[in-house]
Order: structure tokens, then sequence, then C-alpha cells
């Protein structure tokens, strides 16, 4: 959050300038900006997650309102990750209609302590929230909202929250969610579950597959530890330029000063390999998904059974188009952001003809319209894709299921 109120502190500070005195210093025009920034997130996180405490009988109290957990008679989960950051959320639903939100794990801002799980935990046990009678549809949905982290919610029942929780408290699962002989439900039988043996060796089969294939895996490895260079070598260069400076050097333009050429050489020199870094692991993982669906072609119905081997996953979880799409629709954002801010900034300030600035705002507006749409498009092939592996992949996607645990 600090990098994003730094950064809109940044590309907000001349429409803001225009407002205040003219004699106004850079700090103050800073605060001006952030702190409204900040007040805001802290605000919406309260009215979002409400704090949320246990009485003495067990009912929950939220902003003077008492909830018996017999009152809470649903649950859905949400999975949300980005960059640094992810989060889990329960959303308990009550009775009459109502929602409870709770922030259970996540970072950089931090969910529940192992005590307030163990809490959580009771709560949850002792509530109206039924079993499914559909254990493998529910199963998975979890794993399908864990692989996708889209913030979106879910269903779940009370064995699979309450066992996530044992998880995440790092606790032996306790198995207190089953349904009374009341309310049984019908759970269909079990297959027996594929041989450890035989799954071992499709994984080492796969992975004699992958490594027959190496050249895109070197391209990939060579190109990461180019751009880890260029990525270092501007750093350092960029160390040196501001102690300089702080210490009364004067630079001038790329054109005129050999270090600030040196400087603007290596920035560049960095995004070059980055992309190339990029197009590479593309190209790789595009190889080993073509090595998946030659795996699956040839396969016996046996090891169909057993599923898609583990080391054929990975290149199947990411967003179709991969890291050039990804990067492309962040340099198409990024654009139409600078018309949409630029375009009332040059009508307010005269810097050019208004018709410039208005059509500058309209091109920012569709421009965002157009990757807002391509944006979600892509989220929903990536979720047929994740559906798509989970069919394929069979028992062994229950691995690691747990998110944000430890």
């Amino acid at each position: 959050m600090a990098v994003a109120v730094i950064l809109l502190s940044v590309v907000l500070q001349e429409p803001v300038a225009g407002l205040l005195p003219p004699d106004t210093p850079r700090w103050a025009l800073f605060l001006a900006i952030a702190v409204p920034i900040v007040a805001a997130v802290a605000i919406g996180l309260s009215i979002a997650y409400p704090r949320v405490r246990v009485g003495a009988d067990g009912a929950l109290v939220v902003r003077a309102r008492r909830v018996a957990p017999s009152e809470v008679v649903g649950i859905r989960r949400s999975v949300s990750s980005g960059g640094n950051a992810g989060y889990l959320v329960y959303t308990l639903e009550t009775s009459n209609g109502g929602g409870i939100r709770v922030l259970v794990a996540g970072a950089p801002i931090r969910g529940l302590g192992i005590a307030e799980l163990g809490v959580l935990r009771e709560v949850i046990a002792a509530s109206a929230i039924p079993v499914g009678a559909d254990p493998s549809e529910l199963e998975r949905s979890f794993f399908a909202a864990n692989l996708l982290a889209s913030g979106r919610r879910i269903e779940a029942d009370r064995r699979l929250v309450l066992r996530e929780l044992d998880g995440l408290r790092g606790a032996p699962h306790r198995s207190d969610a089953e349904p009374a002989v009341s309310e049984q439900v019908a759970v269909p039988p079990m297959s027996a579950s594929p041989s450890a043996d035989a799954t071992l060796q499709d994984d080492r089969e796969a992975e004699r597959q992958l490594s027959g294939a190496a050249g895109t895996r070197i391209f990939r490895r060579v190109a990461l530890g180019l751009f880890a260079l260029a990525c270092l070598a501007a750093a350092v260069l960029l160390i040196v330029l501001v102690v300089m400076e702080s210490l009364g050097t004067d630079f001038g333009a790329a054109d005129e000063d050999p270090l600030t050429a040196t400087m603007s050489f290596a920035i560049l020199a960095a995004l070059l390999t980055g992309i190339l870094w990029a197009i590479a692991a593309d190209l790789d993982d595009a190889r080993r998904r073509a090595l998946s669906r030659e795996w699956l072609a040839a396969a016996p119905a046996e090891q169909l059974a057993r599923g898609l081997p583990t080391p054929f996953h990975a290149a199947w979880m990411r967003a179709p188009g991969g890291r050039m799409a990804g990067l492309a629709l962040l340099v198409l954002g990024m654009v139409a952001l600078l018309a949409v801010i630029g375009g009332p900034v040059a009508l307010a300030g005269s810097y050019a003809a208004p018709a410039v600035g208005i059509v500058a705002t309209m091109v920012g507006v569709v421009l965002g319209g157009v990757a807002l749409w391509l944006w979600f498009a892509r989220r929903r092939a990536y979720a047929r894709r994740v559906e798509w592996l989970l069919e394929i992949a069979g028992p062994r996607v229950r691995e690691g299921d747990e998110p944000l645990a430890g």
C-alpha cells in the first residue's frame, strides 16, 4: 500500500498543486495527497471488516449486535492474491440474511492469531453450517478458489472450513464436523487411492520428458540471469548517482553527461532483458504444456486415472497469454491512466488546445475500458483452464490445498 500511496502522490502532485498556494512546500503537498488516501483506506477496512468479539456465552458481538452460533447457517470463503499480498476471508451468513466478514489470514494486513483462530474454530463447530451433500464438488470449488485466488466468494461447508482452520493453526484436524445421525448425508464411496509407487513413477517419467527438452529451460535461465545482472547494475549505478548528487555533483542530460547516459542505458538494458526473460519463460511454459498434451494423448487409462503428473502442473498455473500478455495489459492500463489524468491537467493548465485535452481524456477512458474488458476476459479464460486442470490432475491436485498456511 505504501508504494501505491507514493505513486498516487507523485501522479497527483501537479493537479493538486494547482489548488494550493504556489509557495506550498513539497512535503506538505505530499501529505495533502497521502493523508486522505491512507484515511480512506483505513475507514474502508474498518467498514468492510468490523471488529468481532465473542461473548461469554459464545455469541458473536458485531457493532452491538449479538449473533448466536446457532444463527450462523452458511459460510462463504474467498482467496485473493496479487503481487506481495494475499488474503483469506470468511463471510458468515446468518439466519436473518445478514453477513459477517472475517479476515482470517493475510499479508501484509494480518488476519487472526493462533488463539483467535481457535475461537473462530469453536464458533464454526457450534454453528448450524451444514455439511455438504456433495463433498467432491465442494472440494473441487475449494481447490479452484485456492488456485485462482480471484477474490470470488464460494460456498463451503463446515467440514472443509474446520479442516482449513486446523491447518492454519498447525493443529491436528479433529473430525467433529461430521453430521449427526439424524442428518447423515449419502456420500458416494471413494475409489481406491492410486498406488503411491505408480504415481511417483509417473512423476519421474514426466521429469525425464521435460529434461529431454531442455533448450527452452536453458534459454529461460540465461535470460533470467541477464535480467538480474542488469537490474543489479542499474541499482548500483543509481545509488552512486544519488550519493554523488548529494555531495554536490550536478548531472546534465543524457546526451551531455556520460554518467547520465550510462544510467539510461542500464535502465534500458534491464527493461529489454526483462522482456527477453518473459518471452523465454512463456516459450518454456508453452513447451511444457505441449509435452503434457502429448502425455495425455499417449497415456493408458490407468495412468489417466492417476491424474496428470505433478511436473506438468506449473505450466498450466498461469493465465492464458503468459507474462507478455500481462505486461501488455499493464502498459495499456498505464497509458489509459496517464491519458485520463493528463487530459484534465492539460485543460486546467492551458498546456495545449482544449480539443487536445478533451481527446486525450476520451482516449484514456476508451483504453481503460478496453484494458478492463481484456483483463476480465483473461481471468475467465484462466478460470476455465484451472477447471480443466482440476479435472485431469485428479487426486494429485489435493497436495498443498491450504492457502496462506504457515
